[in-house]
């Protein structure tokens, strides 16, 4: 109970200066949002009497704003020295958490956001107030779709708890989200609404392209948002108009001098864009020529999804997204036959490819999931009389491993609440993906079904119970299908995992042999290292999709071991890599990499020894997560690892992953956006096949092409280096070594 009146019920979320908790006003009888904040112990009494004054002051101010497009303030106060905030409890979502859920949204969507963003700063502008924080996270879309901002002068309080801490030195990044901190921010220049309006351009840049402009460190991201210019959003997503590129381009101008004067006539340009007009730009702040627009440097690296943010003001994180939670998608259906198998054992490894079955089991089709896909042009028919025909209703099968269904405690399988917030977030996820490609007026042709590997079910025998599926996409490591027949042949696009083993399979993760290149390109262009020992069986290691394939590939010299990784003891590393002439090492997954390097580095060798993540790291639960963290706990500092996936190590589950399917479903939808009519669903299936290997799509990641039985083509491969006990992004290889 705060102050005897605000009776705390659950906590929402956290964020880097407290809490913010759903609560009870009491004297009103009604919910509340309060936050409550936590300066750090660093601050003395003065500074803390300091704080508490600039609260109030900051507080009182936010309270005045009256808007609906922003979150309404309705007290403040402190107890026992602790400062907190009462707002409305408005429900919805975050941006933040839409921009997880379905990666990008509709150009309207967007448009119509920003406009209801404006709003609020032409209000709190117009009444002094800056906020200085605006990012998705402080941006609440209720249900009936307004946009609402929240923390109105906030920033400016938080602010000022950052420098009583001592948290904001010279030489440390100000205080803000990096993503979204214009550049005038990071010079230490005072800032006025323009600094909001940059943050603004931010946040529409990344709704309309599925990241920020500028993504990576934290200090990347300030050289980028000082120096580069972002990839124009139509290169990204050709639907973006002309006028709305370029007031992107124009609010996320470097000198605040060329963005637009306020908000209101930011507004005017939005409402001029969506009413499909080319209004000139305000006096004095036109834009650059889109064709004298510098493209970006390569070294710009993707984004990880979206962290997200309940129904609250800013910094919260939400409790566990339930099925129930999400508006417009059931509940996931029931399994479709008891699992009496064992509990899981030792995680999936690259040799369980060489099984000759594999399986999956439906669990069950979501009613009321149509998702719409091109069809003939309005008006068009090839009935006489005009007369409209019905069209077939195919499946597609959104994946996840038989191992994540819920489960005992400690076998390695998703416990029940996050199986929900996976499979409910693959469905969202997809889902977005086919309606953004497919577009939702032109008849119901896809309906979503949720499957699951079997180790006892064949594709045949998959089939048998779904005639009418065309694909399967998702964590599809575990199906190795043997397409012995026409009829058993099923397309997969694998999300999740490195593998494309089957004959109809694809994959968008860089696998072994292209993360070979890329350990081959950061040699060449960052050491000195040209010889380099793989400690990996050379059967596998020299397959064509075989790591030391790719880094020969990549123009060193690779060398594999005659035997088993495991039979080699830290004692002999020395020797071997003496036998190699090697000046670097390349160690796989899971195997002792830690007391290898000690030896080594013990016995002078100084070279860089590079490793893998977890190939299967996108879907990972959060026991395999802890694992992970475990096994790497006691790498030497300077270890190089290659990551495949776009998120990093610490991203909230199902974040990670979550942009590689959102690009490989864009790229099925565009697939099966290619399918005749009134074909049989078996034909269907093998002309799909040879639609994806000619799909070339701009995805919210990276650019989408197949190569059949391979990864993606080009797909980026990340690096990261082992510092301080963690693993720290350093760098990405697309053409080259970027940082």
């Amino acid at each position: 109970m705060l102050s005897g009146r605000y009776e705390l019920l659950a906590p929402i979320g956290a964020g880097g200066m407290g809490q913010v908790w759903r609560a009870r006003d009491r004297s009103l009888g009604r919910e509340v949002a309060v936050k409550v904040f936590v300066p750090s112990d660093a601050a003395d009494e003065d500074e803390q009497r300091q704080l508490l004054a600039r609260f109030r002051q900051e507080a009182r101010a936010a309270a005045s704003l009256d808007s609906p497009y922003i979150v309404a303030v309705h007290d403040h106060g402190e107890d026992g020295g602790t400062p907190y905030l009462v707002m409305a409890l408005v429900p919805g979502r975050s941006l933040d958490r839409v921009l997880r859920e379905d990666v990008r949204v509709p150009v309207a969507d967007a448009l119509r956001w920003a406009a209801d963003v404006c709003r609020a700063l032409r209000a709190a502008h117009s009444a002094g107030i800056v906020h200085r924080d605006i990012k998705p996270g402080n941006v609440m879309i209720a249900p009936d779709g307004t946009a609402k901002v929240v923390d109105f002068g906030i920033a400016v309080f938080l602010e000022g708890v950052a420098d009583g801490s001592r948290l904001t030195r010279t030489g440390q990044l100000p205080f803000g989200s990096v993503p979204y901190l214009a550049p005038e921010r990071f010079r230490q220049e005072p800032g006025d609404g323009r600094t909001d309006l940059y943050a603004l351009g931010c946040v529409l840049y990344e709704l309309l392209v599925g990241r920020p402009p500028f993504t990576g460190s934290a200090a990347g991201v300030m050289y980028h948002h000082v120096h580069d210019a972002p990839l124009r959003p139509s290169a990204a997503r050709p639907e973006v108009t002309r006028p709305v590129e370029r007031l992107v381009l124009d609010l996320l101008a470097k000198d605040p001098a060329d963005r637009p004067a306020d908000a209101a006539a930011v507004l005017e340009r939005i409402e001029a864009a969506t009413a499909g007009h080319d209004p000139a730009p305000d006096a004095g702040h036109g834009p650059a020529p889109l064709d004298e627009t510098p493209e970006p440097s390569d070294a710009v690296p993707p984004a990880s999804p979206a962290t997200p943010a309940d129904a609250v003001p800013s910094g919260a994180r939400p409790a566990a997204v339930r099925v129930e939670d999400v508006p417009g998608l059931p509940a996931a259906a029931p399994v479709a036959k008891a699992d009496t198998r064992p509990a899981a054992g030792p995680r999936r490894g690259p040799r369980r490819l060489l099984l000759p079955a594999a399986l999956i089991l439906a669990v069950g089709v979501p009613a009321g999931l149509g998702i719409r896909a091109l069809a003939a042009p309005d008006g068009a028919s090839d009935s006489p009389a005009g007369a409209t025909r019905a069209k077939a209703v195919h499946e597609i099968g959104v994946a996840h491993s038989y191992r994540h269904v819920g489960g005992g405690e400690g076998d390695g399988t998703y416990e029940r609440s996050e199986r929900a917030q996976f499979t409910t977030q693959q469905r969202r996820t997809v889902e977005s993906a086919f309606k953004e490609t497919l577009g939702a007026g032109a008849g119901d042709r896809f309906r979503l079904v949720p499957v699951s590997a079997d180790p006892d079910v064949s594709s045949r025998e998959l089939l048998a119970e779904h005639p009418d599926m065309l694909a399967v996409i998702g964590d599809t490591a575990d199906f190795s299908w043997v397409h012995d027949t026409d009829e058993a042949f099923l397309p997969e696009i694998s999300t999740c995992a490195e593998y494309a083993h089957a004959d109809g399979a694809f994959a968008i993760p860089a696998d072994e042999a292209r993360q070979g290149e890329a350990m081959a390109r950061y040699l060449r262009s960052e050491t000195g290292a040209r010889r380099v020992l793989v400690v990996e069986d050379r059967l596998w290691a020299d397959r064509p999709d075989g790591i030391a394939t790719g880094l020969r590939e990549g123009g060193v010299t690779a060398r594999a071991l005659d035997g088993e990784p495991h039979e080699v003891t830290a004692a002999r590393m020395p020797a071997l890599v003496e036998a190699a002439r090697a000046d670097a090492l390349v160690v796989p997954f899971g195997e002792p990499a830690r007391k290898w390097t000690e030896k080594l580095r013990a016995d002078g060798f100084d070279g860089p020894v590079l490793t893998r993540s977890d190939p299967e790291g996108p879907c990972a639960d959060s026991a395999e997560r802890a694992r992970d963290a475990a096994r790497d706990k006691g790498l030497p500092a300077g270890v190089l690892r290659t990551r495949n996936y776009s998120g990093g190590p610490d991203d909230n589950l199902p974040a990670r992953g979550n942009q590689e399917l959102y690009d490989g479903a864009a790229a099925l939808a565009t697939a099966l956006g290619k399918l005749p009519d009134g074909a049989s669903a078996a034909s269907l299936r093998h002309i799909l096949d040879r639609e994806i290997q000619k799909v070339s799509v701009n995805g919210a990641l990276h650019q989408v092409s197949f190569e059949k039985r391979r990864s993606a083509r080009d797909w980026p491969v990340w690096f990261d280096r082992r510092e301080k006990g963690t693993w720290t992004e350093i760098g990405k290889v697309e053409k080259g070594f970027e940082r």
